[in-house]
């Protein structure tokens, strides 16, 4: 799967379906999310602040899909 560059919908053609369309977004935890956990948690943070990385959108990677056949197209990695 190939690395994109942007954390935004782009226009593609699927390579699976041959669909020309604008990818569907999703966010997913990357690396960065779970490194940025383990040091919060690692820091003394025990009362659940460590999870804080899993509810801010830029911290997390974004998979891109198609909107047709729902394939993985791309996946944009913030680490």
């Amino acid at each position: 799967m190939p690395r994109l560059l942007s954390p935004v919908s782009i226009q593609a053609v699927c390579p699976h379906c041959g669909n020309h369309a604008i990818t569907v977004t999703t966010l997913v935890p990357g690396i960065l999310t779970w490194l940025l956990c383990t040091g919060i948690f690692m820091a003394g943070c025990f009362m659940g602040c460590c999870f804080i990385p899993f509810c801010v959108d830029s911290l997390m990677d974004v998979r891109h899909t198609c909107p047709v056949c729902q394939q993985e197209l791309f996946c944009y990695k913030r680490l």
